[in-house]
């Protein structure tokens, strides 16, 4: 289970309206902001680019006391679930997936050993005391000169699960970094194109998705299909997938892997806006669903190489669900530290979630959905042209017939409602680029049983959100917080959370090897507490930084997933720091 790469912006199929940010595509539920992806905010996803060796489900049990440990320890048992082969259980060694690991605790650091016989990770000697467990991930593809995101993790628990769990796919997947990897898709009996349509190809075997714009440019030179085509033609793109794996997963069909293209086709909710619909969000709302999917035939992937993948197109059951969206509730939450909204977004999306019995991590194609983004509005609904004087509207309560394709293949369809706020902040190198800092809520559950009551937010945002206890409000800035500010907070007034999570995100320029980069995450801290301390490693004098508190029910800072396929989230933001 993946929450967007991000969640930085709303889930599903999003288009770039005016006066809002563009929006990243999330597969809901389990990545850190800004990386290609990971099993949880702040978590740890596998990495298995290396042959991973056979281990126990479980300790071995020998009717002997059980074993008292003195420091900490994490399973390295993981399970994988290839598409139609039986499961593999696998030991592999955590310290493989990271740059730097070590525990701090009372002024000493404890490095990690790892243990192949009892298959898991040791840290001999931490006092029984809150402790900080401090990774670095490797490198990014995208940023290979910049450092990996550094997670931090503050409990006291003595056994963690950060680096087990269940994962869709096999587990020898290998991987790339090069960016010259691609595809060239040719694929027939496509249904004709539309100007809001998009692609998503996927691989459950590889857990691996990535959305694909087509390129609506009749100069294009990549091979784009156009406007009413029906068929695409030998369109090279560039493989920059979304997962739970280090770098980019090379699907290779040798090894039983699939890889689909799915279509998402794609238009307005209100075909023509008239009247007082033209102070409506909702009538310039989008609504997609998955209309056709093709499984693709190609050969093992290499990196650096583009491979040609062929196929064609056949068409994709639907069905329709009510959605009774209370988008009103959402929106008060939201404005709890700024009353004034001046820009907000929405999506309601269905997606095919891994795992049925229960959620396990793995890629999440969408299904079908909707989106929508607050309005200016005309303030005479009779006035046409510039100088119209205009309010700005949110998105009000609605109940939508959600269609979504329904594949009939093993998961479970998820509904993943979210809105976010942003709030646009100047380039602090002097540019004319506008960037944003975000808030958002969501919620998340089976489809058939999140369908059965309106859909309000179930988790508030943390409340007396405040940095070195100054409370910077999301379009405010606080020069002089130091490397090592202090980040405190209360729970939110309704929910209960499980766990938090800081997220330190820059909005520092960097060059990437597809271009610049604007706005990135740098890693964060997970803790069951409200106050910590941002420790050395994330903020340099000079930097310009926000800070996102994520508070979340449904997952635990000792589990490796989710014990239900439910899961609130809400996240709270800062305005722009400066150390």
């Amino acid at each position: 289970m993946r929450l967007s790469s991000s969640l930085t912006g709303a889930s599903g199929l999003l288009l770039t309206l005016a006066g809002c940010p563009t929006p990243i595509v999330a597969a809901p539920a389990t990545t850190t902001d800004g990386s290609s992806s990971s099993t949880s905010e702040g978590g740890e996803g596998p990495t298995t680019d290396a042959t991973p060796t056979t281990g126990p489900s479980e300790e071995p049990t020998t009717g002997e006391p059980e074993e008292v440990f003195a420091g900490v320890i994490a399973s390295a048992v993981r399970t994988y679930r290839p598409r139609d082969a039986a499961e593999v259980v696998v030991t592999r060694d955590p310290l493989l997936d990271h740059a730097s690991m070590a525990i701090v605790a009372v002024g000493q650091t404890y490095p990690a050993l790892f243990s192949e016989e009892k298959a898991r990770l040791e840290f001999a000697g931490v006092p029984e005391a809150v402790y900080q467990l401090r990774t670095r991930r490797p490198a990014e593809p995208e940023l290979p000169d910049a450092p990996g995101q550094q997670l931090v993790f503050v409990a006291q628990a003595r056994k963690l699960g950060n680096y087990a769990g269940i994962f869709a796919g096999r587990p020898d997947v290998a991987a790339t970094g090069e960016a010259a990897t691609g595809l060239t898709l040719s694929v027939g009996d496509l249904a004709p194109l539309g100007p809001e349509d998009q692609f998503e190809l996927y691989s459950h075997d590889a857990d691996a998705l990535m959305l694909q714009f087509p390129v609506l440019d009749a100069e294009d030179t990549s091979g784009s299909p156009q406007l009413g085509a029906t068929e695409i033609d030998a369109w090279t793109i560039a493989w920059r997938p979304d997962t739970g794996r280090g770098g980019w997963p090379l699907v290779d069909a040798t090894k039983g892997d699939d890889l689909w293209l799915g279509h998402l086709v794609a238009g307005p909710l209100v075909a023509a806006p008239t009247g007082a619909e033209l102070q409506d969000p909702w009538s310039f709302a989008q609504r997609y669903v998955l209309a056709e999917a093709a499984e693709l035939s190609l050969p093992a992937m290499l990196p650096g190489a583009t491979t040609a993948a062929t196929g064609s197109f056949a068409p994709v059951a639907s069905e329709v669900v009510s959605v009774d969206f209370r988008a009103s509730e959402f929106m008060a939450e939201l404005q709890i530290y700024d009353a004034d909204l001046k820009s907000v977004g929405c999506s309601v999306a269905a997606v095919l979630e891994p795992g049925t019995e229960h959620p396990i991590t793995g890629m999440t194609p969408n299904l079908g959905g909707f989106n929508v983004y607050g309005l200016d509005a005309p303030t005479d609904p009779a006035c046409m042209g510039e100088d119209c004087a205009t309010m700005f509207v949110t998105p009000g309560d609605r109940v939508l017939e959600l269609e979504f394709g329904d594949r009939k293949i093993d998961g479970t369809p998820t509904l993943v409602v979210q809105c976010t706020r942003y709030v646009f902040v100047k380039d602090p190198g002097g540019g004319g680029v506008y960037d944003y800092v975000a808030a958002d809520l969501s919620v998340q559950g089976r489809l058939d049983e999140l369908t059965q009551a309106p859909i309000v937010p179930k988790l508030g945002l943390v409340r007396d959100l405040a940095v070195n206890g100054t409370a910077v409000a999301p379009d405010a800035s606080l020069a002089g917080v130091g490397v090592n500010p202090t980040i405190s907070f209360k729970p939110p007034k309704f929910g209960a959370p499980d766990v938090y999570t800081i997220t330190i995100r820059t909005i520092d320029d960097i060059e990437g090897i597809d271009g610049p980069i604007l706005r990135r995450s740098l890693g964060s801290i997970r803790t069951e507490f409200t106050e910590v301390t941002i420790p050395d490693g994330f903020l340099e004098p000079g930097g310009h930084y926000y800070v996102q508190v994520t508070a979340e029910r449904g997952r635990g800072i000792s589990e490796a997933h989710a014990d239900s396929h439910d899961i609130w989230r809400s996240r709270a933001m800062t305005g722009v720091l400066t150390p």
